[in-house]
């Protein structure tokens, strides 16, 4: 244990040595492959994990907490207020129309 403890102290303490330039422009010159099959695996996987786990009534339940719900109500009200706000403005730009 001890020695695992000097040898990481050691390495952290030790400045890191830059690369020769043309081993680093060999390193980029590689084409990177990204499994595309993969990502949509996981992403299905973690929207089926995040289904499962919100089709549960207890977990939904609990996933609403007071604060959550009061933020839920605020946006709501926000939106009813940008709403009434544009309809009142359609409205008096219909029944006002300028005509220049």
């Amino acid at each position: 244990m001890q020695a695992a403890l000097c040898s990481s102290q050691t390495a952290f303490v030790r400045p890191t040595v830059a690369a020769k330039p043309q081993q680093r422009a060999a390193r980029a010159a590689r084409p990177v492959v990204c499994s595309a099959v993969k990502k949509e695996q996981v992403a299905a996987g973690v929207t089926a994990a995040a289904a499962a786990v919100l089709a549960n009534p207890l977990a939904a339940q609990a996933a609403a907490t007071p604060s959550l719900n009061n933020l839920i109500g605020s946006v709501v009200a926000g939106g009813l207020v940008l709403a009434a706000i544009a309809g009142a403005i359609t409205a008096v730009s219909n029944f006002d129309s300028i005509r220049r």
